[in-house]
């Protein structure tokens, strides 16, 4: 399920909610629980775990041990392959 940030207009209080895309609207009819002003929703970056992506500039960017070790399998049971 989709994370959504909601912000006071009137104190700036900042909650997070976990609800489904059909309920995002829901928390901005309910009053701030801090000084009963209005909840609008905020936009935000989504979150995206970077440790597994690589770019062609990157050290790490070289296949592991075990998957040049398989290819060398597959082209010598294959010969003629133009892989």
């Amino acid at each position: 399920m989709p994370t959504y940030d909601y912000k006071c207009a009137s104190c700036s209080t900042e909650i997070e909610e976990i609800l489904l895309i059909a309920k995002r609207k829901e928390p901005t009819k309910i009053p701030c629980e801090m000084c009963g002003g209005k909840m609008e929703q905020v936009m935000a970056a989504p979150y995206f775990g970077y440790d597994n992506i690589h770019t062609r500039h990157s050290t790490k960017n070289k296949p592991p041990g075990w998957f040049s070790d398989k290819i060398k399998d597959i082209k010598k049971d294959n010969p003629g392959n133009s892989m």
